[in-house]
């Protein structure tokens, strides 16, 4: 934030807010038509708008497969029945570190707990449906005394946005409707304008007033300070409208705080170029939906005037009562050369075609929403389910797709989300003291959802091919087994589809466990030796004593006559 020179702070954001208005205008057809032909309820077009409503959806095609969408990445990715996240360390030596392994399992036990009593887990599910629908989703993770962490979603249409060079949301602007009892509870008396201290004092608490709401980068402020003025990012509150000082306040604000890092949680589907605000599934399918509207609303019509058609007849029913219902009867005078009460014309509805045109335009919108990937075994044609190869190839097709869309969540969502909390647990002292080894260090995140498991899981085929190949000519010549490093090949393989690190014996283990195998093998082999030489040496010492006994000619023995002793 800089100041233009007589500017006030409330003055300058409400200058950079009218901005960012100018900069989102064009994306706001596309959000309303999206939001008036599939999810009316997740848009205002400003913060008083009345709710959308529902009168163009004739199809809710499109509203499922949003619905599906929005669930398959929630239990895919952020599920809270399973971990879907762990924490290990840069350095691969201090993997199989047992101190390490216990202090990370211990770290993602209590932030997953944190994680739990907190709203975030609903905030991913609108963040997700958000993404489906406009492309966007934006919130803000903030401490809070009872949960540690809380989201605050902003409803799509509420906020605006500004990106920083690497693409990143660092500046968030919103507005949200609250009602003269909550902004005095939330900022106090003193801090309100004449115009809601006036209504609090008469008791009308329910009437509503607009509050703004700026977070983004401050430039001009005091690094030396850590007061809340100071803060590396600033989150500002004022009323909307005006600039006058309120109560002596030069700045107009309801409150002036910070955040010591960026709190903003704002990832994209898919930005194109500079842009700031992003392409969706839901733009892709907006044709094919609006057309699928139409295509309903004529089948229809056509339906109803097969069954209630419109109707001709002389002028001498005019005033006279005349019905279409099942054993009614209308009394008309005999018309000659035709019928007197007749069909105006006649509907040949081609059910079947039109079935199928409705059918193949419905399937289009679940591809575009990415209903088939989630719903994949259910939409298989044929026998259920079909070979797991199948099933395979299929999977990675549609992980390939999405795949670059779920990098953008990670980064712009799951490790924000996961970082923040670890901050706030460890200013707030929830988490375990980290042993020497990674004392400093920085801890990397790794994603063991279902759907992570099953991008890795990509990679698995081709372990699975060349272990198949490698066994079919090991018939042939067992040697060429030796080409094959087998366990790394167990390595790479647990670590694609996500297998815990403690069920993966290190290799320094391995090597002691193989090495007491062979030595323990060498003992057996070596009382196998000995028990095979003691019948030999048990008769050569009975033919010894049988040689000491017997007499030579000299009145010595035998062993004594051939020098043995």
């Amino acid at each position: 934030m800089r100041l233009n020179p007589n500017e006030t702070k409330r003055q300058y954001h409400q200058r950079r807010l009218e901005e960012l208005k100018a900069v989102r205008n064009e994306w706001q057809a596309d959000w309303s038509d999206l939001a008036a032909f599939i999810a009316p309820q997740q848009y205002r077009s400003h913060v008083n708008a009345e709710r959308t409503k529902r009168g163009k959806i004739i199809d809710s095609t499109a509203t499922f497969a949003l619905r599906t969408l929005a669930s398959g990445m929630h239990s895919g990715l952020t599920s809270p029945a399973r971990p879907w996240f762990r924490l290990t360390t840069f350095d691969q030596g201090l993997k199989d570190n047992s101190a390490v392994k216990q202090y990370v399992a211990s770290v993602e036990s209590r932030m997953r707990e944190v994680f739990q009593a907190s709203n975030i887990y609903p905030a991913f599910h609108s963040g997700y449906r958000d993404l489906g629908l406009f492309g966007q989703f934006a919130g803000l993770l903030i401490r809070d005394p009872k949960t540690t962490i809380r989201m605050i979603v902003c409803q799509h249409g509420s906020f605006w946005l500004a990106r920083d060079e690497a693409g990143i949301a660092n500046t968030l602007y919103r507005q949200f409707s609250w009602t003269v009892e909550k902004i005095v509870a939330r900022f106090g008396l003193e801090k309100c304008s004449d115009t809601i201290r006036q209504q609090y004092e008469r008791g009308q608490y329910d009437i509503r007033h607009t509050v703004c709401h700026a977070v983004e980068p401050r430039h001009d402020r005091d690094g030396s300070k850590r007061d809340k003025p100071n803060k590396p990012f600033l989150s500002n509150y004022w009323e909307e409208g005006g600039g006058k000082a309120i109560n002596g306040n030069v700045d107009g604000l309801l409150e002036e705080s910070g955040f010591d890092a960026n709190p903003i949680i704002a990832p994209a589907w898919e930005i194109a170029a500079d842009d700031q605000y992003a392409n969706s599934p839901g733009m892709d399918a907006l044709p094919d939906v609006k057309m699928l509207q139409v295509m309903q609303m004529r089948k229809g019509e056509a339906i109803e005037k097969m069954v209630r058609p419109p109707m001709v007849g002389p002028t001498s029913l005019k005033g006279n009562p005349a019905s279409l219902m099942p054993g009614a009867i209308t009394y008309v005078d005999q018309v000659s050369g035709g019928t007197a009460f007749a069909p105006a014309m006649q509907v040949n509805l081609r059910i079947a075609e039109l079935s199928a045109d409705i059918q193949e335009v419905q399937q289009r919108i679940g591809r575009a929403l990415y209903a088939d990937l989630f719903l994949m075994l259910t939409n298989m044609e044929g026998i259920q389910p079909r070979n797991q190869f199948e099933i395979a190839e299929r999977k990675e097709e549609k992980l390939l797709a999405l795949g670059p869309v779920l990098e953008n969540i990670y980064g712009g969502m799951l490790a924000p989300a996961i970082d923040r909390t670890y901050e706030a647990m460890s200013e707030a002292g929830m988490l375990p003291e980290p042993p020497p080894e990674i004392a400093g260090q920085e801890l990397k995140i790794e994603y063991i959802s279902v759907l992570a498991q099953a991008q890795k899981a990509v990679a698995t085929g081709a372990i699975e091919r060349l272990s198949a190949f490698t066994g079919n000519l090991a018939g042939i010549n067992p040697n060429v087994l030796d080409k094959l490093n087998m366990d790394q090949m167990v390595d790479e393989y647990a670590e694609a589809i996500g297998v815990p690190p403690a069920i993966i014996v290190s290799d320094d283990e391995v090597a002691e466990t193989r090495q007491a195998r062979a030595q323990a093998q060498q003992a057996q082999e070596g009382a196998a030796m000995a028990a095979q030489m003691a019948p030999a040496a048990k008769q050569g010492a009975e033919a010894a004593r049988l040689l000491s006994e017997t007499d030579a000619s000299n009145g010595s023995n035998l062993l004594e006559q051939l020098g043995i002793v």
